[in-house]
C-alpha cells in the first residue's frame, strides 16, 4: 500500500475516534448526564479543517487519477464526490447547531442527541463507503507512475490533532483520544 493510502486510512481511524467521542456524548445525553458541547464543537471544526479542507481533496485526486485508469467503481466514487461537496455542509450546519446551543438556543436532549447521531451516522457510512469498496480496488489498481502524479498534486499538510505539531484549540480533544488508547 502506498504511503498516501496507508496516510488516508489512519485517517479514518483517527475520525473513528473521533465519532466514538461523539458517540458517547449521544450516550451521556440519552441516560440523563451532560454532553460536553465545547468538546464537540471541537470535534467538528477539526472536521471541518482537516478531513473537509485537507484529506478529501487528497481522496478526489485519488479518485481522479484511478478514474483515469479503471472504469470499476464509476457509481462508488460519483457518490463519493457527492458526499465530498455535501458533507462540508453538514460539519458546518452540525458546528453552528452546538454554536447555538452554546449560546443558549432551545433545543431537546433528544433533538441534540438525534442530530448528533445523524452526524456520526453521515460520517461512518462515508468511511465505509471508501474502506471496502474503494480503497482495495485503488491499491490493485494504481502503480508507481500513477503515484507519481498523486504526489505532484496534492500538498503535504500536518494534522492539527493527530500530527506532530498539536493545535493548542484541540489539546483536550487529543487527551481524550489517547485516554481511548489505554
Amino acid at each position: 500500500m502506498h504511503k498516501i493510502m496507508t496516510d488516508l486510512h489512519q485517517d479514518h481511524v483517527n475520525l473513528a475516534k473521533l465519532l466514538t467521542l461523539l458517540e458517547q456524548q449521544a450516550d451521556l445525553l440519552a441516560t440523563g448526564g451532560e454532553a460536553d458541547l465545547l468538546l464537540m464543537t471541537d470535534i467538528a471544526d477539526y472536521i471541518r479543517r482537516y478531513s473537509d479542507q485537507i484529506h478529501h481533496p487528497k481522496e478526489d485526486t485519488i479518485y481522479e487519477v484511478f478514474s483515469a485508469r479503471s472504469s470499476d467503481a464509476a457509481t462508488v466514487i460519483a457518490g463519493l464526490l457527492v458526499e465530498h461537496q455535501d458533507l462540508p455542509t453538514i460539519t458546518h450546519a452540525f458546528q453552528g447547531l452546538l454554536d447555538n446551543v452554546i449560546n443558549s438556543a432551545i433545543l431537546s436532549r433528544q433533538e441534540l442527541q438525534g442530530k448528533i447521531t445523524a452526524f456520526i451516522e453521515a460520517q461512518k457510512a462515508h468511511l465505509n463507503t471508501e474502506e471496502a469498496e474503494l480503497f482495495p480496488l485503488i491499491n490493485s489498481t494504481l502503480d508507481a507512475a500513477d503515484w507519481v502524479a498523486v504526489e505532484q498534486s496534492v500538498e503535504e499538510h500536518s494534522d492539527p490533532l493527530f500530527g506532530h505539531q498539536l493545535m493548542e484549540r484541540y489539546r483536550n480533544v487529543h487527551q481524550l483520544v489517547m485516554r481511548q488508547r489505554a
